[in-house]
């Protein structure tokens, strides 16, 4: 943990460099818009990845930034590694470690510097505000301090949406074209609200799944996603699995409150993992017509072959028993939200 601050600190002055940079000779992106964006938004483990890559891979609608977008946020930068033609073989490295412990991590969540991604990478590669953080650094004292967002002064909080906006604008001015920026979050809620002010205008797509499958497949995920960054057993560490826990219920409270909001204001589409996961096609069809986006019949074409590979995905791991303990109000937001789904509509109407 001590050498990844070491490095981080040695990468720095090289990180501000890469920024004045695109200031001084690329300042036009701040006149960039970026029409509505789709905010991707769950529990962990309730399929937003799938959906976001799924989605992503209409690039005729949306634009996405990948691991190494969020990692090395720079028009200079993207700049130089195309015009060297490195991007490809870059995006080919594996996020995780090539051991046992980091296949694991693979099988449960493939991640290369090529994948798409959140902007939680962002958050805590370069802001060091976000749950990922606390798998970096997995002491209870961190994920307080990383998770409490309404902590912030308000100049930090105007500091990090302000450049979260900016990173926003360089992509879309580097190969954005008007398309509708995706993106996805489902750690921490007080974050996506700031996220929310800086793009009052997005939508929120919320996928929802049950407790008692989520719940199982979080704690295997936090296990194995956690040791390959530092080689610690998060397990031996004191506090660590009850700060974990009690840090997802806590989400989970707020994540009920916020979608409220969002309903309140027009502003939100549901879908649930099942009906996703079984009917690619048609749950993305519903969300196309929710958004008003068209979509092309080579998309259409694309979920039609995508769904073929997801009936035949093998998970290749097995999730420890699950603990619903304090996540009986979520349970039910879950059934009420699945009632707002296509798929139940569609079963009232027939």
């Amino acid at each position: 943990m001590g050498m990844h601050l070491v490095k981080e600190l040695l990468y720095l002055p090289v990180l501000v460099l890469f920024w004045f940079v695109d200031e001084i000779l690329w300042h036009s992106y701040r006149k960039t818009r970026v029409p509505a964006p789709v905010f991707v938004m769950s529990q962990p483990r309730s399929g937003t990845t799938f959906l976001l890559r799924t989605l992503a891979s209409d690039e005729k609608s949306f634009f996405v930034l990948k691991h190494l977008d969020w990692r090395m946020p720079f028009i200079c930068f993207w700049k130089l590694i195309d015009a060297m033609g490195l991007r490809s073989r870059l995006e080919r490295i594996d996020y995780w470690p090539n051991t046992e412990i980091g296949r694991l991590a693979s099988k449960i969540h493939f991640h290369n510097l090529g994948s798409v991604e959140g902007h939680g990478v962002f958050f805590e590669e370069r802001m060091y505000h976000h749950y990922f953080t606390f798998r970096r650094f997995p002491l209870p004292e961190i994920l307080q301090r990383m998770s409490e967002a309404n902590a912030l002064t308000p100049r930090e909080k105007k500091k990090i949406v302000g450049t979260l906006r900016k990173v926003v604008q360089k992509a879309a001015f580097y190969r954005g074209a008007g398309r509708f920026w995706l993106t996805k979050e489902n750690e921490n809620v007080d974050l996506f609200r700031l996220v929310y002010e800086a793009f009052p205008d997005a939508r929120f797509l919320v996928i929802v799944r049950e407790p008692s499958a989520f719940v199982s497949s979080y704690v295997k995920m936090s296990d194995a996603c956690t040791t390959p960054k530092h080689g610690t057993d998060p397990n031996t560490i004191p506090g660590w699995y009850d700060a974990n826990l009690n840090f997802r219920r806590e989400q989970c409270a707020q994540h009920i409150a916020f979608c409220q909001e969002l309903e309140k204001r027009g502003a939100i589409t549901y879908v649930t993992f099942n009906q996703f996961t079984s009917d690619v096609s048609g749950t993305a069809a519903h969300i196309y017509e929710q958004m008003g986006i068209p979509m092309s019949p080579e998309f259409s074409a694309h979920l039609q072959k995508l769904q073929a590979k997801q009936d035949g995905r093998v998970s290749g791991y097995v999730n420890p028993p699950s603990e619903e303990v304090g996540f009986e109000a979520y349970a039910n937001f879950v059934a009420k939200a699945s009632a707002l789904s296509p798929e139940a509509q569609r079963a009232q109407a027939a």
